[in-house]
């Protein structure tokens, strides 16, 4: 690839050159080569692309339910970096399918082994904090009932942002079809605390678990509320995550 000199600049290919713009500077290379889409799909050459674009088309999809799925927890929030931390993670955890042949490796597959699930619970959908990060301590989620307790919890533990007077702890039972891409939710009732709120425990218990296929994953949410004029303001800061897979 070379630069362009002349004072007539060019665009486009002649005589076997292409002639282009790269952030407003005038470049010439030879053309031909680079990938198309007749070589992408038939080229010998090409199959470990065909078999990376199949795995990641299946991982955006996944993605794609799992967020929506979560939006009862994160739909007060903006987090441009949410798309590309939860593709890294479900192609990571989409390598744990030792069943399927390479291009055809699904993500459900994945969340069925010891590490994929391991993966599933480190990973915090909140940017700064995860949600016991937060929280300031770590819970048990019970295999039978889902239901979520801390028994040593004491509001002096909780990160508060400045400015932040209450926070609110989230819990509920996510029932994800990783296969069908469908998905239902049991929410148990928020419980709001200020900041002068002491030591106490934490319980939440769902009223019923959610019908269908699927793994269940407890979802935990910590966010944080200003006074304000005898009314309560949303904060950025929060924290959210798997606190069990069953």
């Amino acid at each position: 690839m070379a630069k362009q000199e002349s004072v007539v600049k060019l665009s486009g290919t002649i005589g076997g050159f292409n002639f282009f713009y790269r952030k407003g500077k005038p470049f010439v290379r030879i053309a031909g080569g680079g990938f198309d889409s007749k070589k992408i799909k038939n080229s010998p050459t090409m199959v470990r692309v065909r078999e990376n674009a199949s795995e990641f088309g299946m991982c955006s999809k996944a993605k794609k339910a799992l967020r929506l799925a979560l939006n009862p927890f994160l739909h007060h929030y903006k987090d441009a970096t949410l798309h590309g931390r939860m593709m890294t993670l479900l192609q990571e955890i989409k390598t744990h399918d030792g069943i399927s042949a390479r291009g055809q490796r699904k993500v459900g597959l994945g969340m069925q082994t010891v590490a994929g699930q391991r993966l599933l619970r480190e990973f915090a959908f909140s940017p700064k904090y995860s949600f016991e990060q937060l929280l300031g301590t770590s819970g048990q989620v019970d295999a039978t009932t889902f239901a979520y307790t801390v028994t040593d919890f004491s509001i002096d533990m909780v990160r508060f942002p400045v400015g932040a007077t209450h926070a609110e702890i989230h819990y509920g039972v996510l029932r994800f079809d990783f296969e069908r891409l469908e998905h239902r939710i049991s929410l148990c009732p928020p419980l709001l605390l200020p900041l002068d709120a002491g030591d106490t425990s934490l319980h939440f218990t769902p009223e019923t678990q959610p019908e269908g296929n699927g793994m269940l994953l407890g979802i935990g949410c910590v966010q944080f509320y200003q006074e304000l004029n005898g009314g309560l303001v949303v904060l950025g800061d929060f924290g959210c995550g798997v606190l069990g897979v069953v």
